[in-house]
């Protein structure tokens, strides 16, 4: 066993025993399990009992706590789909709780109301918080039992009914809604043409509804679904405006339903309004097509001259045509489409350049069924400045504050081209721990130029979904850690990121160039590496030349989704090429190839990601996960993978219960294994990572969320470090060195940005002795070093 305190002094075990005692709590257990981290569970617990939010409830005003939809009898169809959406019928919905308790409640009641209306902290608290209480007698149980019966119906449950029972008890009280459906109705057969009207000709309306039916997705024998239906009737609309309707809108179909046939089913027609009149009927040209690239409401035109079959307008002469025009997929001579006006909108306001786009269509006044296009582009300001200030605070007990002051310039070459010049410090000093009192700074230079084209390739056409970008970064980058060592870094890429639609995007680095100089090392840390030369030589391979390319594809089509899935797999490498070229000249020398004088790294990455995201119930809450297993192979010209490209685990979005770059590789442990100075903050870092995330996320009331977690992973190494001891990884034993954490966390997360609080304890150690490693009962002393608080902008995944 470990030769470490593991309780509370005895004074202290007393004064918390007699606060529990109050509220009449007595531990009897063994003194094993009165940890400070029991004591703190059990004194938060008592401080949610005065957060139920039943303040101002009675039993004859009692608070809605829950509700429940049961079904009599299963439905045929669909059950788990409409079990769901008869759940999202029941309005208002109960207020969020958490084990019973309501502290977004508790708060609206307990704060008075604001001075001046809406504004203040007793507006942010009650109003943006808090939540108001809901009572029983505001929830219509008769109204809600009608729209459940009426949802179920839209689902071809022609007789179906419904009814509720209520329970109260004490100051609160719950509904039960059971719903009986019946047999669901079918569909019998489904007709796309109007009989009363003729289809002779190939370009009637009537026709090209015929023609939709080809790419239905409804089937006869499907069950009637009113909600299917409408989303039919849109598809179809929507294709009609793609073959030149401009006018025709999704409310001239109806869907006639004829319920004669028996033995439930129904035959469905598509139809045509009788209302609807000539101009919807008819199918409109393109007569022209304006560009207006770089459009002023208060200035006059300048010119207008052709480009290919469009009209380009100019007024100030910021753009080349050519750079406008190969995003407008709208052609003089071409029938209107809705699909191809929309891709020139979504391509052009991809930029990044332009204010607003917009496209307007009007009557050709000279021709009959035509229409002139004006596609309007207003640019943003040119020329910006932009400050950013941070402060930083890791889970290394770091803190400090930061700038960034940058310029851009958004149409460097009259191009749409964007660059970015950004000049960024960072001061920090650890704050607590047995390095308390360190310092380090870091300063950088940092230029991109994002050109809207995949520049030297012109030949290849891309998708029309968004811009495609070739996009050019250098930077200097200057790292110190005072008294200890400095590193510098030099870097440069060539890269092109494009995006095939909203669920695939693509980003390949045909050149990623660094070099990275330790330039200063103190004499404790020169011991420190020539006691470890495994690391010392990740210091020294810096020059790396190399690609890089990753694929992700997303289930994700908006914000609003909670159900989704992302797959991310990249690879890059270095040196590879350069060494197959020295190859050509000659064997390999003893100290290895050299590039400009210089030795290069060499060594290929692999880097596969998955994430899982669930929604939960009706309130907005989500399981969150993600998978990551990386792999970084050294090999011909480098023994050791460069220091820069290694994996780390522990930080802020990895294991948040272990401080940054802070676990492994494997079992190894800075502070016991080594024989050099200790304690020099250097990242621990391998060839192999494995992570697993899980969260379970949860809305309290307003912006204000939070979220359970659990953190497992670790780094290893590829091959076996003598200095490192227990780093190498092995198959059989991957598992038992696992790093785990769990946590609680608070998110206030207005849509704008999120910050994020975690605060997070370790409950496996794998730099523990094997056997030991479990530590839910074997805490510090003091109950803060049982803890990382995590403070972070964005979610961890």
């Amino acid at each position: 066993m470990r030769n470490r305190s593991v309780h509370a002094s005895t004074n202290g075990d007393a004064r918390l025993d007699g606060i529990l005692t109050r509220y009449g709590i007595l531990i009897t257990k063994p003194r094993a399990l009165k940890t400070p981290t029991t004591y703190l569970f059990l004194i938060t617990v008592i401080a949610l009992c005065g957060c139920r939010g039943l303040k101002y409830a009675t039993a004859e005003k009692p608070l809605f706590a829950g509700y429940d939809v049961h079904f009599i009898q299963s439905p045929e169809a669909d059950a788990a789909a409409a079990q769901t959406e008869l759940e999202n019928v029941v309005e208002p919905k109960p207020n969020n709780s958490i084990f019973g308790m309501r502290p977004t409640v508790a708060l609206y009641n307990m704060t008075k109301e604001p001075k001046r209306e809406g504004k203040g902290l007793r507006n942010l608290l009650k109003y943006k918080i808090g939540s108001k209480p809901v009572y029983f007698d505001e929830v219509p149980l008769k109204d809600i039992d009608a729209a459940l019966a009426n949802r179920m119906n839209n689902r071809g449950y022609f007789s179906a009914t419904a009814r509720h029972e209520t329970k109260s008890k004490g100051r609160t009280a719950t509904v039960d809604f059971f719903v009986t459906p019946g047999r669901v109705h079918r569909m019998n057969s489904i007709a796309y043409t109007d009989s009363s009207r003729t289809v002779a000709s190939i370009d009637t309306l009537e026709k090209h509804i015929e023609m939709a039916k080809e790419k239905s997705p409804i089937k006869s024998g499907d069950p009637y679904h009113l909600a299917a239906l409408i989303n039919e009737r849109t598809r179809v609309a929507d294709e009609l405006r793609n073959m030149g309707f401009y006018r025709f809108k999704d409310d001239d179909l109806e869907f006639a339903a004829d319920t004669t046939v028996g033995d439930h089913l129904v035959d469905m027609r598509l139809r045509v309004k009788l209302s609807t009149g000539d101009n919807e009927r008819t199918r409109y040209r393109m007569s022209e097509v304006y560009v207006h690239g770089d459009h002023d409401d208060l200035l006059a035109p300048n010119d207008t001259f052709p480009e290919d079959s469009l009209k380009y307008i100019n007024y100030l002469n910021m753009f080349r045509p050519s750079t406008i025009t190969r995003g407008v997929f709208l052609h003089a001579g071409n029938y209107y489409s809705q699909l191809r006006t929309d891709q020139t909108k979504r391509y052009l306001g991809s930029y990044g350049t332009f204010r607003t786009v917009q496209v307007d269509f009007r009557d050709d006044s000279t021709k009959q069924a035509a229409l002139i296009a004006d596609v309007l582009l207003t640019p943003q300001k040119r020329f910006s400045l932009f400050t950013e200030l941070n402060a930083t605070s890791k889970s290394n007990n770091f803190a400090g504050p930061g700038i960034k002051v940058g310029f851009k310039d958004r149409d460097l070459l009259r191009g749409a081209e964007l660059l970015t010049v950004d000049l960024n410090g960072r001061f920090e000093s650890q704050l607590a721990g047995q390095n308390k009192g360190t310092n380090a700074y870091e300063i950088g230079i940092k230029a991109s130029l994002v050109l809207p084209r995949l520049a030297l390739l012109p030949f290849l056409r891309s998708a029309r979904y968004s811009v495609p970008s070739t996009r050019i970064d250098v930077g200097y980058g200057l790292f110190r850690r005072i008294g200890l060592y400095g590193l510098e870094s030099i870097s440069g890429a060539y890269s092109y990121v494009w995006r095939y639609n909203t669920q695939v995007w693509h980003d390949l680095k045909v050149l990623d160039i660094s070099y990275n100089n330790l330039y200063y090392a103190s004499d404790i840390f020169n011991t420190f590496l020539d006691s470890n030369p495994t690391i010392r030589r990740s210091f020294d391979e810096q020059f790396i030349v190399g690609l890089g390319y990753t694929y992700t594809r997303t289930s994700q089509r908006s914000k609003a989704d909670l159900s989704w899935w992302l797959l991310s797999v990249g690879a890059d490498e270095s040196g590879n090429i350069i060494s197959g070229v020295n190859a050509i000249s000659g064997p390999r020398p003893d100290d290895g190839y050299t590039l400009f004088g210089e030795r290069y790294s060499q060594f290929v990455r692999f880097r596969p990601e998955v994430r899982w995201f669930q929604r939960i119930g009706n309130k907005g809450a989500q399981i969150a996960s993600r998978i990551l297993a990386s792999v970084a192979v050294p090999f011909g010209n480098s023994s050791v993978t460069p220091y820069v490209k290694q994996f780390y685990s522990g930080g802020t979005n990895s294991l948040r219960a272990f401080r940054a770059r802070g676990v492994g590789p494997g079992t190894y442990s800075p502070s016991v294994n080594s024989d050099g100075p200790q304690n020099l903050l250097i990242d621990q870092v391998g060839d192999i990572k494995f992570e697993a995330n899980l969260e379970y996320r949860w809305v309290i009331g307003g912006p204000i969320k939070a979220a359970i977690f659990a953190d497992a992973g670790n780094v290893w190494l590829l091959n076996d470090d003598p200095q490192r001891p227990g780093g190498q990884f092995n198959w059989n034993t991957a598992l038992d060195e696992l790093a785990v954490g769990a946590g609680l966390g608070l998110r206030f997360d207005p849509e704008v940005i999120v910050i994020r609080l975690d605060l997070a304890t370790p409950l496996r150690r794998p730099d523990l002795p094997k056997g030991d490693r479990w530590v839910f009962n074997d805490q510090a002393p003091k109950l803060t070093n049982n803890f990382i608080l995590n403070i972070a902008i964005g979610y961890p995944f």
